[in-house]
C-alpha cells in the first residue's frame, strides 16, 4: 500500500478574492471554463503580467510543489533566520514552522521569483505548522524566543511580519507578546504570489 500524502490546502485557496471585482468576466464563468480546459488567465487583457503569472503559480501548484508523504513524527530543522534570494534589511519576514516538509513547499514557491525574504523557522518541536497549531506549538513565545536569538531586529529596519493563514487566531497574541505588526497570511502557500501582488517579483 502507498503512503498518503500531506495535505497542502490547494483546496483552501481563495482565488476570487484576487479577480478584479469590475471584470468582463465573473470568476464562477472563468473557473468553470478553466477546469473545462476552454480558457487561461493569460486571455485576459485586464490582468498585468505579474497578476496573470502569478494566478497561474496558484492554479498549477500540484504540477510542481513537492509530493509531501503524511508522517506521525516531528522533522525537526533548525531554529533560524534563512534568507532566500540575497534579502537585506527591507526584505519582508515570514514566520513558519521549523518543520524540513513545511520549508520545503515554502522554499519551493519562493523559487519561482526572485522576491527576496527572509524565513524565520520558530521551535515548534519540529512539527508541521498544521500540527504546531493543534498541540499548541506555534506559541508567542517561541515567536519571541525566535526573535531575540536569531537577532532579527537588527537585520531589518522594519517591525513587520507576515504569519502563515493557518495561525491566524494568534495574530494579537503575536503583536502584544513581540511587539511587531503582524500580517496574516493566505492558508494554502501556493497563494502567495497572489497575496503579495506588487511586492511578489517574477524574474
Amino acid at each position: 500500500m502507498s503512503p498518503l500524502n500531506a495535505w497542502l490546502y490547494l483546496d483552501r485557496m481563495e482565488l476570487s478574492r484576487y479577480w478584479p471585482v469590475n471584470a468582463e468576466m465573473k470568476w464562477e464563468d472563468f473557473s468553470s471554463q478553466y477546469e473545462d480546459g476552454t480558457i487561461s488567465v493569460n486571455d485576459f487583457g485586464f490582468l498585468s503580467l505579474n497578476k496573470k503569472q502569478a494566478f497561474n503559480l496558484a492554479l498549477d501548484a500540484a504540477s510542481y510543489l513537492p509530493v509531501i508523504p503524511t508522517v506521525d513524527v516531528p522533522r525537526p530543522i533548525p531554529t533560524e533566520l534563512v534568507g532566500l534570494n540575497d534579502p537585506d534589511e527591507n526584505s519582508l519576514v515570514l514566520v513558519t514552522a521549523n518543520n524540513s516538509f513545511t520549508f520545503e513547499v515554502i522554499s519551493t514557491i519562493w523559487a519561482q521569483g526572485i522576491t527576496p525574504a527572509w524565513f524565520l523557522l520558530i521551535d515548534c518541536g519540529g512539527n508541521t505548522l498544521d500540527m504546531a497549531m493543534v498541540f499548541k506549538k506555534f506559541t508567542p513565545q517561541a515567536l519571541q524566543e525566535a526573535i531575540q536569538t536569531t537577532e532579527l531586529a537588527s537585520k531589518v529596519s522594519h517591525r513587520n511580519l507576515l504569519m502563515p493563514g493557518l495561525a491566524s487566531p494568534l495574530k494579537d497574541e503575536f503583536e502584544l507578546a513581540t511587539g511587531w505588526k503582524t500580517e496574516v497570511g493566505p492558508i494554502c502557500a501556493a497563494e502567495i504570489p497572489l497575496f503579495l501582488d506588487a511586492r511578489w517579483i517574477f524574474p
